[in-house]
């Protein structure tokens, strides 16, 4: 039998968790207190610690503690019930069960609001690199970039020779991905990366099914990358999950980090793949803004065209590219995108998945502001 005073001390437990997560629910009105006090800060200097302890270790430790908490959630569930096997018919079985279910939430909710949530409710990065991002583009404003970009592509990938692709490793491009950070740093300060902690993925296959290309574990700090992806694709996708780690949690913000370290890069590979990436984005933007106003005879022409203004090596980069994703396109698990958009939706991004692309704005007020990096 338990004592009062334990008793006591345990309902004054129970009810903290409640206290605390009102207190974090209070917090996301203030995104600049939450900037300051809580990204700048508490998970700042958390994020900074978890990745210098998982920085000693080769593999991927975050893979296995996921997979671990997984399981725990599995077994205990499926133990609960059959230790009370006897009690289903009595109401006050599942009114103790919606209870406990309730208070599970509640410390899940608070745990991962402390550890990685809350940095989906500061402020946009849009104050610290001082831009007016537009809240809608044009079809003409994303015409005029795809040429652009196509114009950057074909003279970014005459920089590279086949024989350097060729021979390029994952964990070399995470080595340049710290440097890009390094040198980037010493204009945006904010950007500062310690501590790295990269990881190439134990699981892959995993990934096909879920259709992840790579995650950040705010449990262990690691950002974890898949080693199999086409590897004109990694210095983008890697830039983005560092952009995670220093706290940018939004999809459109680390897209948008990635988006700045390509752009400012000097080496062609890094500038490269933010071209890939940002092109596929603005074409397909442009591309559904003509269908939507019903013009297929455009829609064709466009196409057409950019596929004629291409260099012959960037249209075989982005067939290879398409071609991967075209044979694990039928592993994937469709409830997975669908839970993956309901959590997005959650953490205060409106468009679930097709945030992603809402880097084209960004990426038009940035290159509006630094003229030069198109040049």
């Amino acid at each position: 039998m338990l004592s009062k005073s334990k008793i006591g001390l345990i309902r004054y437990l129970k009810y903290s968790w409640y206290l605390i997560a009102l207190v974090i629910f209070a917090f996301s009105f203030f995104p600049d207190v939450i900037n300051l006090v809580y990204t700048r800060g508490f998970f700042k200097y958390m994020s900074e610690g978890l990745r210098f302890v998982s920085g000693k270790f080769e593999t991927a430790i975050g893979e296995f503690v996921l997979f671990m908490i997984i399981n725990a959630l599995i077994i205990n569930t499926i133990q609960y019930f059959v230790i009370n096997k006897y009690e289903y018919k009595k109401s006050s079985f599942w009114k103790s069960t919606l209870q406990r279910f309730s208070l599970i939430l509640i410390k899940l909710y608070v745990v991962f609001e402390l550890i990685w949530g809350l940095n989906y409710l500061k402020t946009t990065p849009a104050v610290a690199f001082n831009l007016t991002v537009p809240q809608s583009y044009s079809k003409a404003e994303v015409d005029i970039l795809s040429l652009e970009l196509i114009k950057e592509l074909n003279q970014s990938r005459q920089k590279l020779s086949d024989s350097a692709i060729t021979i390029l490793q994952p964990n070399a491009i995470f080595e340049a991905n710290i440097l890009a950070y390094q040198k980037i740093a010493l204009k945006y300060p904010f950007l500062n990366y310690a501590f790295p902690s990269i990881k190439t993925a134990q699981f892959t296959k995993l990934g096909d099914y879920l259709g992840y290309l790579a995650f950040y574990q705010p449990i262990t700090g690691e950002a974890i990358v898949r080693g199999d992806l086409p590897i004109l694709t990694l210095p983008f996708t890697v830039s983005h999950e560092i952009a995670h780690q220093l706290g940018y949690a939004s999809e459109t913000e680390a897209n948008f980090i990635a988006f700045v370290i390509g752009s400012e890069s000097d080496q062609p590979l890094f500038r490269y793949s933010m071209l890939l990436q940002l092109f596929s984005y603005v074409q397909l933007a442009h591309l559904d803004l003509i269908a939507r106003e019903g013009d297929f005879k455009q829609w064709n022409e466009i196409i057409a065209r950019n596929k004629q203004l291409l260099s012959p090596k960037v249209i075989d980069d982005r067939k290879k590219i398409k071609a991967f994703f075209a044979a694990r396109s039928e592993l994937l698990i469709p409830a997975s995108v669908t839970l993956y958009d309901q959590f997005l939706q959650l953490n205060k991004q409106a468009k679930g998945i097709d945030s992603y692309n809402d880097v084209i704005l960004w990426a038009l007020a940035y290159r509006k502001k630094h003229p030069t990096i198109t040049d």
